[in-house]
């Protein structure tokens, strides 16, 4: 009822369906309403993308070290609760297959693109075994309600011509 994270889809309009969008929007406009009547200076909105739609690595925030292990958690859950995207009614122009194949194979590109920038002994040599142990990455935009509401605004306009 009263959130202290909300995650979504942080994807343009006409990126892939509509959903995403409608979504986003839709917490745009609950969001605005609630900071009129509470304190919102602590939600955390934490915006990802990787199926439809990426992020360049400058604009996200937080990158989040996955393992392989969870790369196999992601297959086994993917299969066993979206059963309707294994098979996805609007595949994606890069695969048509399950969505978690390419989102791991997203991940793996994150991966590469921050070992370029880094090198990859920061990952093989790290202290922290969580770092060592990283077969992807995933991007993740970390906003708090104004920027939420001005990037929600801003693409409002661009796809859909309206002073929001």
């Amino acid at each position: 009822i009263k959130p202290t994270i909300i995650s979504l889809a942080l994807d343009p309009e006409g990126s892939g369906p509509d959903t995403h969008y409608k979504v986003l929007q839709a917490i745009a406009g609950a969001v605005k309403e609630w900071s009129r009547e509470a304190d919102l200076s602590q939600l955390r909105i934490l915006g990802y993308r990787n199926v439809w739609y990426r992020f360049h690595p400058a604009d996200a925030d937080l990158l989040v070290p996955v393992s392989l292990n969870a790369l196999a958690v992601l297959e086994k859950s993917f299969a066993e609760s979206y059963l309707s995207q294994v098979h996805a009614s609007f595949p994606s122009f890069e695969y048509d297959g399950p969505f978690s194949e390419l989102t791991r194979k997203t991940w793996v590109k994150q991966l590469k693109q921050i070992q370029l920038l880094l090198g990859k002994n920061f990952f093989y040599e790290n202290n922290n075994a969580l770092i060592r142990a990283t077969h992807g990455l995933l991007y993740i935009k970390e906003m708090n309600v104004n920027e939420f509401t001005g990037i929600a605004r801003s693409l409002k306009k661009l796809s859909e011509g309206t002073e929001a």
